[in-house]
């Protein structure tokens, strides 16, 4: 008999969030264009995000100024200290601040990489579209109030995992980890 590792199975990208508005599509009366607001600002930080799709468990840390290796050095390591007696594996696109060596010497932390230029097979990015759909037509004076509206949206789906499971639990995902474990 085969022993399944105690291992869990993260996504992981990063979200750019800031005070340019977010717009979307919008119902209007027949013959009238919908007025939205919106503003040009350029102040934004980045929200970085794991989600597992075979538990709905998900990890998250906001606020960072920049989007490196450095942060996602942090990021991970943070991660791996939420699962100290489990073995980590995350799978990352292949922005360039994922290729940093150290990255992949966290102990107890496996990194693999998606395929360039396919977003459409990382789980993570249909979560930020929900995010996303939490700040949409909506101007922010400050980035305290988009981080409070993200905040709301990430404790919601974060405390639904069912909900979090049926978003992200993609067929390819779960197929392929049936035939390893």
């Amino acid at each position: 008999m085969r022993r399944t590792p105690n291992c869990v199975l993260y996504f992981s990208d990063e979200l750019r969030y800031g005070l340019m508005t977010n717009l979307r599509r919008s119902w209007s009366r027949i013959g009238a264009r919908a007025l939205l607001p919106h503003q040009m600002a350029y102040t934004n930080r980045y929200l970085f995000s794991a989600v597992a799709p075979l538990t709905g468990a998900s990890f998250h840390l906001m606020g960072f100024d920049a989007m490196n290796a450095a942060t996602e050095h942090a990021f991970l390591s943070a991660l791996k200290r939420e699962h100290p007696d489990t073995h980590v594996v995350v799978v990352l696109d292949n922005a360039p601040c994922h290729r940093r060596k150290d990255i992949g010497e966290i102990p107890g932390l496996t990194v693999l990489f998606l395929p360039p230029y396919s977003p459409e097979l990382n789980p993570t990015e249909r979560f930020f579209e929900e995010l996303r759909r939490a700040t949409a037509n909506a101007v922010f004076s400050a980035l305290g109030d988009i981080e409070d509206a993200l905040s709301t949206a990430i404790n919601r789906w974060a405390n639904d995992t069912k909900a979090m499971q049926h978003l992200l639990g993609y067929r390819w995902i779960k197929e392929q980890c049936m035939e390893v474990s």
